[in-house]
């Protein structure tokens, strides 16, 4: 291994440990004001995913109710980061439901707009009420760091089967 990739996984597996640091000593979700993460659903998911978070049955997949099982699940929490910054293609199945179709990339939002809205759809709807106890914030910190991985949404959608989120 050349001297420049070992220190860039050094790099990386450092910012990985901060972050899961930082993530586990951060702000309790329901400590954060979420109405910039409303701001950014209304712009940027609504049409889809609707305004009370139902999605349409069949075409896009509900965040109402769907977002604190995925949490619940380890690695779901990096899993929604995935998401949201990278899209998620193919076949899935939220809410004993059956979707097939791509949710694009919101990549070009910025770290702090998409933790904004990750934070939104994790205790809108009655959702905070299902979180596991002391479940903390998205910080831009953590979608920066998640952000350098550079996925696909195919890539995405293999890390949900691996998950067992299907």
């Amino acid at each position: 291994m050349s001297a420049l990739k070992a220190v860039l996984t050094l790099l990386l597996a450092v910012v990985a440990v901060a972050t899961l640091v930082g993530t586990a000593q951060g702000t309790p979700i329901e400590n954060v004001d979420t109405t910039d993460g409303h701001k950014v659903f209304t712009a940027n998911c609504s049409a889809c995913h609707q305004a009370t978070g139902d999605g349409i049955p069949a075409v896009f997949p509900p965040l109402k109710g769907h977002v604190p099982a995925l949490l619940a699940v380890e690695g779901g929490r990096r899993y929604l980061v995935d998401v949201i910054l990278f899209g998620v293609s193919g076949p899935i199945t939220a809410a004993n439901q059956r979707y097939d179709g791509l949710m694009p990339p919101w990549g070009h939002l910025s770290d702090a707009q998409l933790a904004a809205v990750l934070n939104y759809v994790a205790s809108a709807w009655d959702n905070r009420l299902s979180l596991t106890p002391g479940f903390v914030a998205f910080t831009a910190e953590e979608v920066l760091a998640t952000r350098i991985d550079a996925l696909d949404a195919n890539a995405v959608r293999a890390a949900r089967q691996l998950l067992g989120l299907d």
